[in-house]
Protein backbone atom coordinates (compact mmCIF):
# COMPACT_ATOMS: atom_id res chain seq x y z
CA UNK A 1 0.00 0.00 0.00
CA UNK A 2 0.87 3.65 -0.69
CA UNK A 3 1.16 5.72 2.06
CA UNK A 4 -1.52 7.86 0.84
CA UNK A 5 -3.87 4.44 0.76
CA UNK A 6 -2.35 3.82 4.51
CA UNK A 7 -3.78 7.30 5.90
CA UNK A 8 -7.03 7.04 3.88
CA UNK A 9 -7.20 3.94 5.61
CA UNK A 10 -5.75 4.74 8.96
CA UNK A 11 -6.50 8.55 9.42
CA UNK A 12 -9.12 9.54 7.25
CA UNK A 13 -10.69 11.34 11.09
CA UNK A 14 -7.54 13.11 11.43
CA UNK A 15 -7.53 14.69 7.84
CA UNK A 16 -11.36 15.49 8.46
CA UNK A 17 -9.94 17.31 11.47
CA UNK A 18 -12.18 15.65 14.06
CA UNK A 19 -9.58 13.49 15.54
CA UNK A 20 -6.51 15.17 17.02
CA UNK A 21 -4.16 12.36 16.33
CA UNK A 22 -3.57 8.73 13.89
CA UNK A 23 -0.66 6.49 14.02
CA UNK A 24 -0.36 4.12 10.97
CA UNK A 25 2.35 1.20 10.91
CA UNK A 26 4.53 1.52 7.86
CA UNK A 27 4.78 -2.29 7.54
CA UNK A 28 3.14 -2.60 4.80
CA UNK A 29 4.04 0.73 2.91
CA UNK A 30 5.18 0.15 -1.01
CA UNK A 31 5.55 4.17 -2.09
CA UNK A 32 4.87 7.09 -1.15
CA UNK A 33 1.45 7.95 -2.81
CA UNK A 34 0.42 10.82 -5.13
CA UNK A 35 -0.01 13.54 -2.23
CA UNK A 36 1.86 17.02 -1.96
CA UNK A 37 2.79 16.98 2.14
CA UNK A 38 3.83 20.75 1.79
CA UNK A 39 0.07 21.13 0.91
CA UNK A 40 -1.25 18.44 3.78
CA UNK A 41 0.90 20.63 6.39
CA UNK A 42 -0.28 24.25 4.94
CA UNK A 43 -3.87 22.51 5.77
CA UNK A 44 -2.86 22.11 9.66
CA UNK A 45 -1.38 18.57 8.93
CA UNK A 46 2.02 17.40 10.53
CA UNK A 47 3.83 14.03 10.54
CA UNK A 48 6.12 12.84 13.34
CA UNK A 49 8.03 9.84 12.60
CA UNK A 50 8.23 6.82 14.94
CA UNK A 51 9.57 3.47 15.36
CA UNK A 52 9.23 0.84 18.15
CA UNK A 53 11.48 -1.60 19.98
CA UNK A 54 11.64 -4.04 17.25
CA UNK A 55 12.77 -1.79 14.80
CA UNK A 56 8.79 -1.39 13.10
CA UNK A 57 8.51 2.18 11.58
CA UNK A 58 5.48 3.90 12.41
CA UNK A 59 4.29 7.31 11.27
CA UNK A 60 2.12 9.49 13.75
CA UNK A 61 -0.16 12.05 11.82
CA UNK A 62 -1.59 14.54 13.67
CA UNK A 63 -3.29 18.21 14.00
CA UNK A 64 -1.23 20.04 16.36
CA UNK A 65 -3.50 22.79 17.50
CA UNK A 66 -6.15 19.82 18.69
CA UNK A 67 -3.97 17.45 19.95
CA UNK A 68 -2.19 20.40 22.36
CA UNK A 69 -5.57 20.79 23.77
CA UNK A 70 -6.39 17.24 24.24
CA UNK A 71 -3.34 16.60 25.55
CA UNK A 72 -4.16 19.85 27.79
CA UNK A 73 -6.68 17.76 29.57
CA UNK A 74 -6.04 17.47 33.56
CA UNK A 75 -6.54 13.58 33.56
CA UNK A 76 -3.96 13.50 29.92
CA UNK A 77 -1.36 15.81 31.90
CA UNK A 78 -1.18 13.64 35.03
CA UNK A 79 -0.55 10.36 32.54
CA UNK A 80 2.00 11.86 30.84
CA UNK A 81 3.60 13.23 33.91
CA UNK A 82 3.50 9.70 35.39
CA UNK A 83 5.04 8.37 32.61
CA UNK A 84 7.89 10.66 32.96
CA UNK A 85 6.94 12.74 30.48
CA UNK A 86 8.84 16.46 31.27
CA UNK A 87 6.12 18.94 32.58
CA UNK A 88 5.32 22.28 30.80
CA UNK A 89 6.72 20.61 27.77
CA UNK A 90 5.72 21.62 24.28
CA UNK A 91 3.96 19.44 21.86
CA UNK A 92 7.26 18.73 20.20
CA UNK A 93 8.93 17.79 23.27
CA UNK A 94 5.89 15.69 24.42
CA UNK A 95 6.68 14.06 20.74
CA UNK A 96 10.19 13.74 21.16
CA UNK A 97 9.83 11.85 24.72
CA UNK A 98 6.83 9.69 23.04
CA UNK A 99 9.57 8.30 20.22
CA UNK A 100 11.95 7.77 23.25
CA UNK A 101 9.21 5.98 24.97
CA UNK A 102 8.50 3.56 21.75
CA UNK A 103 12.31 3.24 21.92
CA UNK A 104 12.37 1.60 25.22
CA UNK A 105 9.04 0.27 25.52
CA UNK A 106 7.43 -2.81 23.77
CA UNK A 107 4.46 -0.45 23.71
CA UNK A 108 3.52 3.15 25.57
CA UNK A 109 0.46 2.79 26.41
CA UNK A 110 -0.08 6.32 26.68
CA UNK A 111 0.41 6.98 23.24
CA UNK A 112 -3.78 6.53 23.03
CA UNK A 113 -3.55 10.35 24.59
CA UNK A 114 -2.05 11.16 21.02
CA UNK A 115 -4.83 9.16 19.30
CA UNK A 116 -7.06 11.29 20.94
CA UNK A 117 -8.76 8.58 23.05
CA UNK A 118 -10.38 9.38 25.56
CA UNK A 119 -8.04 10.49 28.37
CA UNK A 120 -10.29 8.54 31.41
CA UNK A 121 -10.07 5.13 29.30
CA UNK A 122 -5.98 5.46 28.45
CA UNK A 123 -6.13 5.76 32.50
CA UNK A 124 -8.37 2.77 33.09
CA UNK A 125 -6.54 0.60 30.36
CA UNK A 126 -3.66 1.20 31.95
CA UNK A 127 -4.67 1.38 35.74
CA UNK A 128 -6.13 -2.52 34.43
CA UNK A 129 -3.54 -4.04 32.14
CA UNK A 130 -6.17 -4.13 29.23
CA UNK A 131 -8.47 -5.96 31.59
CA UNK A 132 -11.99 -5.52 32.40
CA UNK A 133 -13.17 -2.75 30.04
CA UNK A 134 -17.03 -2.23 28.73
CA UNK A 135 -16.56 -2.77 25.13
CA UNK A 136 -13.47 -2.93 22.73
CA UNK A 137 -13.27 -1.57 19.25
CA UNK A 138 -10.94 1.06 18.09
CA UNK A 139 -9.59 0.95 21.62
CA UNK A 140 -10.60 -0.28 25.09
CA UNK A 141 -13.53 1.75 26.89
CA UNK A 142 -13.88 2.03 30.53
CA UNK A 143 -16.13 4.66 30.81
CA UNK A 144 -19.00 6.05 28.49
CA UNK A 145 -19.64 3.19 26.43
CA UNK A 146 -22.64 5.00 24.68
CA UNK A 147 -20.69 8.28 23.74
CA UNK A 148 -17.38 5.94 22.44
CA UNK A 149 -19.65 3.77 20.31
CA UNK A 150 -20.96 7.27 18.88
CA UNK A 151 -17.49 8.59 18.57
CA UNK A 152 -16.11 4.80 17.22
CA UNK A 153 -19.22 5.07 14.94
CA UNK A 154 -18.49 8.40 13.42
CA UNK A 155 -14.76 7.46 12.98
CA UNK A 156 -15.38 4.38 11.14
CA UNK A 157 -18.10 6.65 8.30
CA UNK A 158 -15.36 8.97 8.35
CA UNK A 159 -12.81 6.04 6.77
CA UNK A 160 -16.13 4.17 4.12
CA UNK A 161 -16.69 7.91 3.25
CA UNK A 162 -12.76 8.83 2.86
CA UNK A 163 -12.20 5.65 0.82
CA UNK A 164 -14.98 5.90 -1.18
CA UNK A 165 -14.39 9.86 -2.49
CA UNK A 166 -10.59 8.82 -2.64
CA UNK A 167 -11.16 5.68 -4.91
CA UNK A 168 -13.42 8.05 -6.65
CA UNK A 169 -10.32 10.19 -8.08
CA UNK A 170 -10.70 12.72 -5.04
CA UNK A 171 -6.82 13.81 -4.04
CA UNK A 172 -5.57 13.44 -0.51
CA UNK A 173 -5.26 17.20 -0.42
CA UNK A 174 -8.76 17.80 -1.54
CA UNK A 175 -10.09 15.30 1.68
CA UNK A 176 -7.96 17.25 4.45
CA UNK A 177 -9.90 19.83 5.65
CA UNK A 178 -8.27 23.45 6.65
CA UNK A 179 -7.14 23.66 10.56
Amino acid sequence: MTLSDLMIAHSSPTLAGIKGGSLISLKKLTGKGNFSRDKLERKGLSFFPLSNSKGEKLLLVYRKSKLEKELADSTAARILSDAGYPENSTLDEKLLYLRKRFLSSDFPHEVGLFLSYPAKDVEAFIENRGAGYLISGLWKVYTNAEEAERTQRIYEICRKDYSRFYSRGLSLESLCVPS
